[in-house]
């Protein structure tokens, strides 16, 4: 009897530390993994979001852009609003290498009674006594990118006749510009420019400028648009540096967990 329990042996202490380290070794193993995937998904989905973001911007302006200098009844409209002269205009083109990015204006003719009777995001353009428009009117509409009072990045866009002013909605006038898509964190513009008058109503582009270097705006037939957006939350990832450039800007650099994309688009005048 003696003999017999003297054979049923534990576990050693040297065995017991050796099988929590492995077991400890595992553990860590598989909450790498875990932890390294969580943060994989976090990135994909915020670069998702930022895409997302991206794709609507550019498919917006892609559409509205081609109704840049519309005339239909001939009426010499002018393409492109002035460049502005002071930080406060607003109804003016602007160039800008960093911060926010560039301001776009662009001129059309609103049509009575048509589908393009609308501002630059779709309301019915009202007159004075807040009903629709009867006659055709020449409409500016102003592109750019502004920080809300939530401190939420957006492209924003605003309509206004030639007085400066259109009304969009009963009883106000259209004051407040409207914002298109959150996460927008800068807008450049480049302008396709031909070096002679085209024949044959065929419109060349030989070079891209930003708006300073323009030297005739009757001769642009193109714009460059680039967008650099990101995701409205944060990545489950630890920061890391990201450096950006849209078209003619400066460095853009951050160093944190916001996923970020850059977008770019040309769009062709088609008249």
């Amino acid at each position: 009897m003696k003999n017999r329990i003297s054979l049923q042996h534990g576990l050693t202490l040297i065995e017991l530390m050796i099988s929590m380290t492995l077991s400890l070794i595992v553990i860590f193993a598989v909450g790498s993994i875990l932890i390294s995937s969580n943060q994989a998904a976090s990135v994909s989905d915020t670069l998702a979001d930022s895409q997302e973001t991206g794709r609507f911007a550019v498919d917006y302006i892609n559409r509205q852009l081609l109704r840049t200098g519309y005339d239909p009844d001939d009426a010499d409209v002018v393409a492109f609003g002035d460049l502005c002269l002071a930080a406060g205009d607003i109804v003016c083109i602007s160039e800008s290498a960093n911060g926010t990015g560039d301001r776009l204006a662009v001129r059309r003719m609103a049509e009575a009674g048509e589908s393009n009777a609308v501002t630059c995001y779709g309301s019915a353009l009202l007159d004075a006594a807040d009903a629709n428009i009867t006659t055709d009117v020449v409409v500016t509409d102003v592109y750019w990118v502004a920080v809300d009072d939530n401190g939420l990045s957006n492209l924003r866009c605003q309509t206004f006749d030639e007085d400066g002013t259109v009304r969009a909605n009963p009883g106000d006038s259209f004051g407040n510009s409207q914002a298109l898509a959150a996460g927008v964190l800068a807008m450049h513009v480049l302008y396709g420019q031909s070096n002679s008058v085209p024949t044959d109503d065929t419109l060349n582009v030989t070079t891209y400028f930003n708006a300073d270097q323009v030297t005739d705006w009757g001769n642009v037939y193109a714009m460059r648009i680039g967008f650099l957006t990101q995701a409205l939350t944060n990545t489950e990832a630890q920061s890391w540096e990201q450096n950006y450039i849209v078209l003619d800007s400066l460095n853009y650099q951050f160093d944190d967990q916001t996923a970020r994309q850059v977008f770019t688009t040309t769009v062709t005048r088609l008249n």
